[in-house]
């Protein structure tokens, strides 16, 4: 993942939390020193975060020697993006100097742009200083013109919907990868192999399969979306609705870290988010009798719709906090296709499994290069389960 789009995530999640009475807040900044010069100084505004050791660094360090070594001739403005009213700020200087490279510290000065201590505001700090004294100093840098027909709350629903459709992607992928639904789908191929099938039945099964599974897992969604917005219609249940799910989310997020860390040691059996034994057998059973007493298209179809069944259990936290969070009032124009879209995304690794086993790959490779990989999906299946829980928050919250 891009330093930028990392970047952009942590600041939603600050910016979810910090929201409650957020949006009447207005841009604050703290002045270093205390004491404005009011002559001819190098003025510098800068954009830090709290939890940034780097900023730290910057503000405790750097910038009081430099002041001690310039007295008198140096004026900083410290914005912390915690504030949400300082990350829209952020936003505005960064459509006029251009948008920052590098991490936070950043740093607008003498119409120039600098981020990143190690990569560039230590480098050049001190030598921007020294050109901007030698002719005089310099105002204070000044953002782009607020776009006045356009509200905070407006401003803040294009960052959510943004971060909605994000979340829908990455959701609907992990949810494919996790184990709830691809040890089913090697389990099938291995046994279509077992029997003696040709590739090109193989193929067949996984395109009638694949699609039974979308359309069911779709219909699913249509009526628990359907349920959820009649919930979501009254504001006092909306809210309890939202922070519930909310912690679902979260309590998810963790355990999908916890699988991670045993995936890790190899411990595949003790993870927690995976399809129970019980439910593996029922699964098992069902492929063993549908494929042995129908054909195989039919076989595929049935085995689809009753897979999608099965697995609602273990993949329904999944589906029930992004369908919550698409019941918003402010999202539902693009609910449809955004469930959609979870369901494509959802589908994508069913769809490769049976295009590389039709070009020859086993499903014993398959399996191996899933348990491989199975750390980086409850990696990102964390992630996307915090992403989701921040929505949710804020929805409970306004």
């Amino acid at each position: 993942m891009k330093k930028d789009s990392v970047r952009n995530i942590l600041f939603f999640i600050i910016f979810v939390f910090t929201a409650w009475g957020g949006l009447s807040e207005e841009a604050q900044y703290k002045s270093l020193p205390e004491m404005e010069p009011t002559g001819e100084a190098a003025r510098i505004i800068i954009f830090s975060e709290s939890t940034c050791e780097e900023c730290q660094e910057l503000k405790s360090k750097i910038l009081p020697k430099l002041i001690e070594k310039y007295p008198s001739q140096i004026a900083c403005r410290i914005y912390e993006i915690d504030n949400v009213a300082n990350f829209l700020l952020l936003d505005r200087f960064e459509k006029k100097y251009g948008k920052a490279k590098n991490e936070v510290p950043i740093l607008f000065m003498d119409g120039k742009a600098r981020s990143g201590l190690v990569k560039e505001v230590r480098k050049y700090l001190e030598e921007d200083i020294k050109a901007s004294l030698a002719h005089g100093g310099n105002p204070w840098a000044e953002p782009a013109p607020e776009d006045s027909s356009t509200s905070n709350g407006e401003k803040i629903n294009k960052i959510l919907q943004s971060y909605t459709l994000f979340a829908v992607i990455g959701a609907g992928l992990a949810d494919g990868i996790n184990p709830c639904a691809f040890t089913t789908i090697i389990f099938l191929i291995s046994y279509l192999s077992v029997l003696g099938r040709k590739k090109r039945e193989i193929l067949q099964t996984g395109i009638f399969y694949t699609a039974a599974v979308f359309l069911i897992y779709l219909a699913l969604g249509f009526g628990l979306m359907s349920l959820v917005q009649k919930i979501a219609d009254t504001y006092f249940v909306s809210r309890i609705l939202y922070g519930v799910t909310a912690c679902v989310a979260f309590v998810v997020a963790f355990f999908s870290f916890r699988d991670y860390a045993l995936a890790k040691k190899g411990r595949f059996k003790d993870m927690t988010l995976k399809l129970s034994e019980g439910l593996q057998k029922r699964i098992h059973k069902s492929i063993h009798s549908k494929v042995k007493n129908l054909g195989i298209i039919s076989a595929a179809i049935v085995l689809g719709a009753l897979v999608a069944l099965f697995e609602l259990p273990c993949t329904g936290q999944t589906y029930l906090t992004i369908v919550t969070a698409l019941s918003d009032p402010s999202l539902r124009t693009k609910a449809l296709p955004y469930l959609i879209l979870y369901n494509f995304m959802f589908i994508i690794p069913l769809i490769i499994v049976f295009i590389v086993t039709y070009y020859g790959i086993s499903s014993e490779k398959i399996g191996e290069r899933f348990k491989r990989n199975i750390g980086i999906v409850k990696i990102l299946m964390g992630v996307m389960f915090i992403i989701i829980g921040c929505i949710l928050v804020y929805l409970a919250l306004h």
